[in-house]
């Protein structure tokens, strides 16, 4: 079994403090720990948020990733 990552959630110094992991805005959150060879960061409010955008709260919950869908460009074609 790997290492386990504990966190301790609302003790963010910043002023103004970081949102809550349980808030709409948990993203913004400062970034505590990057670790761009495993393809996370850790934020300051307990977030660990991954490469491909999902996230895992603090309390074990999973976020799916949440890419902007993609648009096709269409182009006329010269003749």
């Amino acid at each position: 079994m790997g290492p386990v990552l504990k966190t301790t959630t609302g003790v963010c110094a910043h002023k103004p403090p970081c949102p809550s992991p349980s808030a709409p805005d948990h993203g913004a959150a400062r970034v505590r720990t990057h670790v761009p060879d495993q393809g996370y960061a850790l934020l300051s409010n307990g977030v660990l948020r991954m490469e491909d955008t999902g996230e895992v709260l603090p309390n074990g919950d999973a976020v799916e990733p949440h890419r902007p869908p993609q648009t096709l460009t269409c182009r006329p074609v010269a003749r």
